[in-house]
């Protein structure tokens, strides 16, 4: 089977095209720099390669021919103002034309990554895949409530699109160190913000594994949670602790304290040579999570996620190889 993926630079979109090739399918890829792409897959590895943006309906035409699937994993994560127009260009206006496109040419195998932003309700007690798209104030989060009715409005008229929810993705080799590393790099710090709510991870790899059984048992319009494991933030304090064998410290931080402290920091953060995970939506996220149910996942395809554990331990290890972290913050996680 020869598999077109958007994202494949990306971190899960990286990891499901190496559970493809591993598996023996052929990838094809539509990326924005073939620099970057030569470097994570080496030379021959790679079917087919168009450079070019999923807004390109042309570029994206090129890079579906011949194809037997789809894994649209490319996105935009952005919550800066001046990104606003951009980030739905992309996010939308390219899912239109990647799983539009797949379905218009009645490919029967399509997977669309999508978000626990597109259900996110945080009056809800759980998310699951009949809970409704959400409702965002940004323009990440609007554009993912957009992207989520559009293809559950293709699944209504009987399209072959699968859709996937990842929570917190973590794992090793993120060529791009996304925002739930960066978080776990500012606790490894040593402190730890025990707020409300708490938090959930899902291990990349288990989701690259996801995405290849539901290419080849195609399961056409179907939904599935990809939470991985809840924990309040006490808990993934003590998780730390076991993984490096450290002490950290557990500082409480009441829930509306962190979101007035989000507030500020969206107002003085263009100001600041970095960019860090503190904003308001973060911060929402960080004090009103909602747990996903990951139990369709695990009953209709008959998956288990690995330990918490094994998966802390594997991106700490990284962490650290990759130069994120010090010897000293990784601890234990380096020895085992």
């Amino acid at each position: 089977m020869r598999v077109m993926i958007t994202g494949a630079t990306g971190f899960v979109g990286y990891h499901t095209a190496q559970a493809l090739l591993a598996a023996g399918h052929e990838v094809s890829v539509l990326v924005r720099s073939v620099d970057k792409l030569l470097n994570l897959f080496g030379e021959n590895r790679v079917h087919q390669v168009v450079r070019g943006d999923v807004t390109d309906p042309q570029q994206v035409a090129r890079a579906l021919d011949g194809c037997d699937a789809v894994v649209h994993s490319a996105a935009m994560v952005s919550t800066h103002a001046a990104d606003a127009d951009r980030v739905w260009r992309t996010n939308v206006e390219g899912t239109q034309w990647v799983v539009g496109g797949a379905v218009e040419r009645g490919l029967t195998r399509v997977v669309h990554v999508s978000s626990v932003t597109a259900l996110y309700d945080p009056h809800a007690d759980v998310l699951t895949e009949a809970s409704p798209p959400g409702r965002a104030r940004n323009a990440y989060g609007r554009s993912k409530v957009a992207c989520e009715e559009y293809v559950r409005d293709l699944q209504a008229q009987g399209a072959s699109v699968a859709i996937t929810y990842p929570a917190q993705v973590i794992g090793p080799d993120d060529p791009g160190f996304t925002e739930p590393h960066q978080g776990l790099q500012l606790l490894l710090k040593g402190i730890v913000p025990c707020t409300s709510s708490g938090t959930q991870y899902v291990d990349v790899r288990d989701l690259a594994e996801v995405h290849r059984r539901l290419l080849e048992e195609s399961t056409p319009g179907n939904r599935y949670v990809m939470g991985g494991h809840y924990l309040d933030w006490q808990a993934l304090a003590e998780a730390l602790e076991a993984v490096t064998g450290r002490r950290l410290l557990k500082l409480p931080l009441p829930g509306l304290a962190a979101r007035l402290g989000g507030q500020l920091y969206d107002r003085v953060s263009r100001h600041l040579p970095v960019d860090l995970p503190f904003g308001l939506e973060a911060m929402e996220y960080a004090t009103r999570w909602v747990p996903l149910d990951n139990s369709r996942v695990e009953e209709e395809l008959e998956f288990q996620f690995r330990p918490l554990q094994d998966s802390l331990h594997d991106t700490l290890a990284w962490l650290y190889r990759a130069g994120y972290i010090t010897r000293r913050q990784a601890g234990r996680a380096v020895d085992l």
